[in-house]
């Protein structure tokens, strides 16, 4: 991934991947305005949470436009006992182009 997402938690960022079929398990932060919850594979093998306004579908590569957010939580696991906290930097949305 060429932009530190971790680097970016505020600011307005443009990544490239493509729309999953296939996410993992991700912290989500619910956010009602951005109510579509998605999930992009980035070239560097990652996969990152992403938040819009409608629901994104490009048969391809999409480039994402928007605010990188900071969501934490513990370990929702079974069993897992944990105190850690789990940090994941996800996009709130803001536009979006689908292209080959």
């Amino acid at each position: 991934m060429s932009v530190k997402l971790s680097e970016n938690v505020g600011n307005k960022i443009s990544i490239v991947g493509i729309i999953s079929n296939t996410p993992w398990q991700h912290l989500i932060d619910y956010n009602e305005e951005y109510s579509n919850i998605g999930y992009l594979d980035l070239e560097d093998g990652s996969q990152i949470v992403i938040y819009s306004k409608k629901n994104i579908k490009c048969e391809k590569k999409v480039r994402i436009k928007g605010k990188v957010i900071e969501v934490s939580g513990k370990s929702k696991r079974p069993g897992d006992t944990s105190e850690e906290v789990y940090r994941e930097y996800q996009i709130i949305v803001e536009d979006w182009e689908c292209f080959n």
